[in-house]
Formats: C-alpha cells, sequence, structure tokens
C-alpha cells in the first residue's frame, strides 16, 4: 500500500513546515523568541496556543492584516486591549526597532495576544497617550 507512507510524509512535511514557520515569524517583531505568558513560553506567537494551531489571537490576526511585518501603527496597537501597546508589551515602547536589530528591552516581555499577559516595564510615554500605559489615541 503507497498510500501509508505518503500520508506520513505529508504529516511530516506540515509538521516541520509549522515549526519553522515559527521561527521565521518570530524574527520579523521585537524580541519574538521570548514571548512568555504568565511564565510560558509561548513560541507560536500569534495563536491561541504555545504551539501551532489554525486559531489566531488578536496579535496574530494584526500581525496577518499588517502584512506580517512591524509597522509603526502595528507597534502602537494594543491587540488584547490590556491597556499596553505591542511594543510596550515586546520591548520596543518608542517603535523604532528593526528586524536584525536588538530591541529596547529584552527581559520581562509579556505576550501582545492575551490581556492576562501584561510587563511590569515602565512605560517610556513616548508612544502612549497622556494617561494611559502603553495606549495610544488615533
Amino acid at each position: 500500500m503507497m498510500r501509508t507512507p505518503m500520508v506520513a510524509w505529508l504529516v511530516g512535511v506540515s509538521l516541520l513546515s509549522g515549526a519553522l514557520g515559527h521561527g521565521t515569524y518570530q524574527k520579523l517583531f521585537p524580541n519574538g523568541d521570548k514571548v512568555m505568558r504568565n511564565g510560558v513560553a509561548w513560541p507560536a506567537v500569534g495563536h491561541m496556543s504555545p504551539g501551532h494551531t489554525p486559531d489566531k489571537n488578536p496579535f496574530g490576526l494584526a500581525f496577518s492584516a499588517a502584512g506580517h511585518e512591524w509597522t509603526k501603527s502595528l507597534c502602537q496597537e494594543d491587540s488584547d486591549g490590556d491597556g499596553q501597546t505591542n511594543g510596550l508589551e515586546l520591548g520596543d515602547p518608542l517603535c523604532e526597532w528593526t528586524p536584525g536589530s536588538i530591541p529596547a528591552r529584552t527581559e520581562d516581555i509579556s505576550h501582545p495576544g492575551f490581556s492576562d499577559s501584561v510587563t511590569a516595564a515602565a512605560d517610556t510615554g513616548a508612544a502612549s497617550a497622556p494617561g494611559a500605559s502603553g495606549t495610544v489615541l488615533p
């Protein structure tokens, strides 16, 4: 039966491409490889679980809508509605990071896709509205 090896091969390729995809996307926004949610590493930052699932969280939807690019608009957005911008949560509070560079902060990185994950890092205020912690008004 030729179907069994073919199915096994397709499943393997699918799993491998998913695992490789996370590493690729992680390099497209600051500290993509350091995102934590309540003490748990979250390599599939844009997804609803730490491993690959088809369901995307609010940050994953926003990142997709931004063309899988770290833009100033995406940085200033508060995708999960927790009162902190994506940039503050990911260590780029001034929205200056570019791929390949070192973010302004590399510790206390929280998850921009879940409101129960926030950073204790101080907001510099440069990317936020007056009186709000990491929130930007249009």
